[in-house]
C-alpha cells in the first residue's frame, strides 16, 4: 500500500494534489490510501498514525505551510520504517529538487511539477529512469529524468468518489492550469500558456458537488475568467443549476469583467459565488515592475458594479513589500482600495518564492526576507523592517474589526474621524500597542470593550451616546448576547413590557416572525433580540453617513442570516408596529 499524505492549515481545509493522484492511478487505485491531518495535530500522533499504517511508500504533498512540519517527520519515519521508501511532491519541493534531496537523506525522490501521470507510472513500478518528472538517488548521485509535459486535463480524473468524512468542509476543484499572466512574485506565472477542461467535462463535474449539497467548492484556478467564453459559461451552469446551498469560490481578474457577466451575476442567489480579485497595489510603478497588467479604473468600476445587487462576495487582495511601494505609497493603494467596499480586505505581505522571477531580482530591489517559510519580506529598498512590523499590526486590526464582519457599523463610525481609513486602523494599532493588548487572545467581547473604549478616546464627547448605539447595534446584529458588555444599557421596565407584548401577539397570530411557530414569549425574548434604534444603520453601512430618525425598532432574526457576512436578518420596525398600534398590518386580509 502507498500512503499520499496532505497536512492542511486547517481542519475545514481540504487536499486536492493526493486526491487528484490517488483518482488517477488507473488499476492501483485502490492500492493507494489517504490520509489528511493538519499543522495544528501534535507531530507525535501524526507520526504514529503514519507508522500505524505500515506503508510501502509514503509520499507527502509540500507546501509554504506545511513544509516544515512535513521535513520533520520525513527525518523519523525511516529509523521506524526502514524499508519505505519516501517520496514528496508540490511547489515548495519543485524548483530546488536537487537540494531537498542533499538536504534530507531519507527523502528518496521528488517528483517535480504536474504529477498524476508521473505516479500512475510509479505505481506501475516502471524503472525510476524511465519515469519522466522525477529527480531521484541511484546510489551517492542525484539524478534528474526528463520533464514531464503538462497532460490534456480532459483526461483527468475526476478526484472525488465520495464524500466520506469531508462533510462541511471546503472541497477545492481544478478546471485549468497554467495563467496568461507574469506576476513576478507568482509560481503561476512560469507556466505561460493555460490548459482548460472542455465546458462539458467541468459541467459533468460540478454536477457532482450539486447533487451532495457541498457547501462550499473552491476553484484553484488562478484568473478563472482568462478566458471569457469559458467563464461565462460555467457561471451560467452554475446558475441555471443552483440547489440553493453551495456556494463557488473563483479568482478572478476584476478588469476582464464584461457587460454579459454583470446582467449575468445579477440573477444570482446571494451567496451562490464569490470572487477573489487581486489588486495587490495601486500604484502604477510597483504594477509595472511586478509584470502585472490591470486596468485600475476598469475594476474600480467593476468591483462596484458587482456590489450593486450586494448578491456576491468580493474579497480584495493587497500585497505588503513590493517594488516601489514605501509606506505613504502603501497606505494609498490601502485607502484606494478600501474605497472599493470590499466585503474582505486582505493584508497579504510579499513572499519570495523559489522558481519566480522575484526570486531574481531579489537584489536589485534590496529585498530581505525570510529563510524559511513562508519566505516572508522583513524590508525592501523603499520599506524598512520596522514599517512592516507596522504594518503587520495594522493588518491584524484589519482581520479582527473589518474581515469579521462582526463590527461593519462601527468602523463605518469611526473611520469619519480619522484623516483616512488607513489612519483608522493605524490608531487601533497603536492603542493596542500601547496598552498591552497585542499578542493576547480576546474574546469577542473582549474585542467590542476594546474598541468601546477606544471610540470613547477618539471622538468628541457629545457624539459618545451615538457610538454607544452604534457599536449596540453591532453587537447584537452577529449574534443575541445575554450578558452584553457594560457599554449597553439595559433596557428599561417600559420597554420590556412593550417587548412582550409584541411577541404575545406574534405567538398569538405572527405577523413578522416565521418558523417560530410553537414556541411561546418567554422562548422568544431569549431567541429574537429588538433594539431601540435613532441612526439610520442602513445609511450608515452604505454611505458611512450619520443621519438621525425618529426612533425605531431592529428585530434581529438569527436564522435568516446573511450568506455574505453572517449577520442576523433583519426587520425595521415603527413603535406602532411593535405596540400594535399600526392600522392594516403588512399581510392583513381586507
Amino acid at each position: 500500500m502507498v500512503l499520499l499524505v496532505g497536512i492542511n492549515a486547517k481542519y475545514i481545509h481540504t487536499t486536492l494534489s493526493i486526491r487528484s493522484l490517488k483518482a488517477n492511478a488507473g488499476k492501483h487505485r485502490e492500492q493507494v490510501a489517504i490520509a489528511e491531518y493538519t499543522i495544528n495535530h501534535r507531530r507525535e500522533e501524526i507520526f504514529r498514525s503514519i507508522c500505524e499504517k505500515k506503508p510501502e511508500a509514503i509520499g507527502f504533498s509540500c507546501y509554504l505551510w506545511n513544509i516544515e512540519y512535513v521535513m520533520s517527520l520525513v527525518c523519523d519515519l525511516k529509523k521506524i520504517l526502514p524499508g519505505t521508501l519516501l517520496f514528496l511532491g508540490g511547489p515548495e519541493v519543485s524548483y530546488h529538487p536537487e537540494e531537498v534531496l542533499r538536504n534530507h537523506p531519507d527523502v528518496d525522490l521528488v517528483m517535480v511539477g504536474e504529477g498524476e501521470q508521473t505516479f500512475r507510472e510509479f505505481m506501475d513500478r516502471k524503472k525510476l529512469s524511465e519515469i519522466n518528472g522525477i529527480v531521484y538517488r541511484e546510489g551517492t548521485e542525484i539524478r534528474r529524468t526528463a520533464p514531464r509535459q503538462g497532460m490534456n486535463l480532459d483526461e483527468l480524473a475526476f478526484p472525488y468518489d465520495n464524500l466520506e468524512g469531508l462533510e462541511n468542509r471546503i472541497l477545492y476543484y481544478e478546471s485549468m492550469r497554467g495563467c496568461p499572466f507574469s506576476c513576478s512574485y507568482c509560481l503561476s506565472s512560469i507556466e505561460k500558456t493555460v490548459r482548460i477542461k472542455s465546458p462539458e467535462k467541468t459541467e459533468r463535474e460540478l454536477d457532482f458537488f450539486l447533487e451532495q449539497k457541498v457547501p462550499q467548492v473552491k476553484f484553484v484556478d488562478r484568473t478563472f475568467n482568462c478566458n471569457h467564453e469559458y467563464a461565462y459559461r460555467i457561471w451560467k451552469y452554475i446558475g441555471e443549476h443552483d440547489n440553493g446551498v453551495t456556494n463557488f469560490h473563483f479568482e478572478i481578474g476584476g478588469d476582464l469583467l464584461r457587460e454579459e457577466d454583470f446582467l449575468l451575476f445579477d440573477t444570482f442567489r446571494p451567496g451562490l459565488v464569490q470572487f477573489e480579485i487581486g489588486v495587490q497595489s495601486t500604484n502604477p510603478d510597483t504594477i509595472r515592475a511586478i509584470r502585472r497588467t490591470m486596468d485600475l479604473g476598469e475594476l474600480r468600476e467593476n468591483i462596484a458594479r458587482v456590489r450593486r445587487n450586494r448578491n456576491i462576495h468580493q474579497h480584495l487582495d493587497l500585497i505588503a513589500g513590493l517594488p516601489y511601494e514605501d509606506f505613504e505609497s502603501f497606505k494609498r493603494s490601502f485607502n484606494d482600495v478600501y474605497a472599493m467596499k470590499p466585503d474582505q480586505l486582505q493584508l497579504g505581505f510579499l513572499k519570495v518564492l523559489d522558481g519566480s522571477h522575484m526570486s531574481e531580482v531579489q537584489k536589485q530591489y534590496d529585498v530581505l526576507a525570510s529563510s524559511l517559510p513562508p519566505y516572508e519580506v522583513f524590508s525592501t529598498k523603499w520599506l524598512s523592517y520596522e514599517e512592516v512590523l507596522q504594518l503587520k499590526q495594522v493588518e491584524e486590526m484589519v482581520e479582527v474589526y473589518y474581515n469579521s464582519f462582526q463590527f461593519a457599523a462601527s468602523v463605518a463610525y469611526l473611520v469619519r474621524w480619522f484623516e483616512s481609513p488607513f489612519a483608522l486602523y493605524e490608531a487601533l494599532a497603536r492603542y493596542y500597542r500601547e496598552r498591552e493588548l497585542t499578542g493576547r487572545k480576546h474574546s469577542r467581547m473582549e474585542r467590542y470593550d476594546i474598541l468601546w473604549q477606544f471610540g470613547i478616546h477618539s471622538i468628541p464627547k457629545e457624539e459618545h451616546e451615538i457610538w454607544r448605539e452604534i457599536l449596540t447595534y453591532d453587537l447584537f446584529r452577529r449574534d443575541y448576547v445575554k450578558n452584553p458588555p457594560e457599554f449597553v444599557l439595559p433596557k428599561t421596565e417600559e420597554k420590556k413590557r412593550m417587548i412582550r407584548s409584541f411577541f404575545d401577539r406574534e405567538c398569538e397570530k405572527p405577523w413578522y416572525l416565521h418558523g417560530y411557530e410553537g414556541y411561546v414569549t418567554r422562548q422568544l425574548t431569549h431567541m429574537i433580540y429588538i433594539g431601540e434604534y435613532t441612526v439610520d444603520m442602513e445609511i450608515l453601512l452604505e454611505n458611512g453617513e450619520v443621519r438621525r430618525r425618529e426612533a425605531y425598532y431592529i428585530l434581529f432574526d438569527y436564522r435568516r442570516r446573511s450568506p455574505l457576512d453572517h449577520g442576523a436578518g433583519e426587520q425595521h420596525l415603527s413603535r406602532e408596529e411593535i405596540t400594535g398600534t399600526v392600522s392594516g398590518l403588512p399581510g392583513e386580509p381586507e
